[in-house]
């Protein structure tokens, strides 16, 4: 699950309000919060006292530290994040921006997040954009207002490094780009390396001997599918095959089993169909597989098919596709690295490609010796 914290704010971008899903007390109901103020009655001493034993401060008496000490687990007291903030200075919240929370990659990337963020102490606050640049600018105006110490971005489609991502850089609240490097590699990113992952994808559909390889790619504003796209041209023409415009289709949505399904309808049904297809991404496959059982086509031995991101939905099908495998929860993880590094003052431009890995099952294999295999 990716609601790993006690409180998580989840900001609706639609009406330009801020819904906050409490998930322990939607379930029991919450007790009151206890205070300094209940500690110090209990013991009948000053709030300055009890806040200098909490903190273990020199001067505090010995036997008045553990009576504080005890009373404050009796209680169940814990510190206010929010007034240890204001006193020290020191905001430890920040701001996830992704595409899609449900999408399997981006959840992955955000589980990877939390995990880091747990563990420092961070609280995180998570926007959705829908891959609408609107709504990811609202967002990022919300996290600005309740003033985020950092941020964690997936830009939409059409982000570029000139429009709203300035503001950051003019408030100087770092931010770290994940999966989509803005045009001119100015900010820190951590990416995978798409283009070699395409690459392996294809240079093994050619290994298994097929020739008229066809690809299902992204609309051409998508830099991630532009990526990819290179990769498939750059292994056909290294091994002396040719790109035919005939055997390129594009998808609307990258996520889209139905995209998958109608536009391999077109390329299975043309005159010249390919006998292999490389696409975008694995649901967009998972609708190839629909289409070939309709027209009674065999995966692998009359079409080989390979996906891209290893979902979960690349394990469920028959047979098991092969695909490009993206380490969502290491690229969160190294994201809030950056991240931390950044907001600690390291003033270094952090960037990390992580190496591409292909994995190899069922629906690209024509030969029984190669059941499964990772290439990287």
């Amino acid at each position: 699950m990716i609601w790993t914290y006690n409180l998580i704010y989840y900001f609706c971008a639609f009406y330009r309000k801020i819904s906050v899903i409490c998930v322990i007390s939607t379930v029991f109901p919450m007790k009151k919060r206890a205070k300094l103020k209940d500690i110090a009655e209990s013991l009948n001493i000053s709030i300055a006292t009890v806040s200098r034993a909490l903190n273990d401060k020199y001067d505090i008496n010995a036997d008045t530290k553990k009576e504080v000490l005890r009373v404050a687990e009796e209680m169940n007291y814990r510190p206010n994040p929010m007034a240890v903030s204001l006193r020290t200075n020191r905001y430890n919240v920040i701001g996830v921006v992704l595409p899609s929370i449900d999408h399997y990659f981006f959840s992955t990337v955000l589980k990877g997040v939390m995990n880091k963020a747990h563990k420092a102490n961070y609280l995180v606050i998570v926007g959705e954009s829908n891959h609408d640049t609107s709504k990811e600018n609202s967002i990022m105006e919300q996290f600005i207002s309740h003033g985020v110490t950092g941020v964690i971005i997936s830009p939409t489609m059409n982000s570029t490094s000139e429009d709203h991502f300035t503001k950051f850089r003019n408030k100087r609240i770092p931010f770290v780009l994940v999966d989509r490097p803005l045009v001119d590699d100015r900010d820190p990113f951590v990416r995978y390396d798409d283009p070699n992952g395409a690459f392996l994808a294809v240079e093994h559909l050619i290994d298994q001997g097929y020739s008229q390889i066809g690809c299902i790619k992204g609309n051409d504003k998508c830099v991630i599918s532009n990526a990819r796209f290179t990769g498939y041209l750059k292994a056909l023409d290294q091994y002396g095959l040719e790109a035919s415009a005939k055997h390129v289709k594009t998808c609307i949505n990258l996520d889209s089993k139905n995209d998958g399904y109608h536009l391999g309808m077109q390329l299975l049904l043309s005159k010249n169909k390919p006998d292999a297809i490389f696409t975008v991404t694995d649901e967009v496959a998972a609708g190839v597989y629909l289409a070939a059982k309709e027209l009674d086509i065999d995966i692998p031995k009359d079409l080989g098919l390979v996906g891209y991101s290893n979902s979960k939905v690349s394990i469920h099908l028959a047979p098991q596709l092969s695909t490009v495998e993206q380490p969502g929860v290491e690229m969160g993880e190294e994201a809030f690295d950056f991240l931390q590094q950044i907001m600690l003052g390291n003033n270094t431009l952090l960037k990390r490609t992580f190496d591409a890995r292909l994995i190899i099952r069922g629906s690209s294999t024509k030969h029984a010796s190669l059941k499964k295999v990772t290439i990287a």
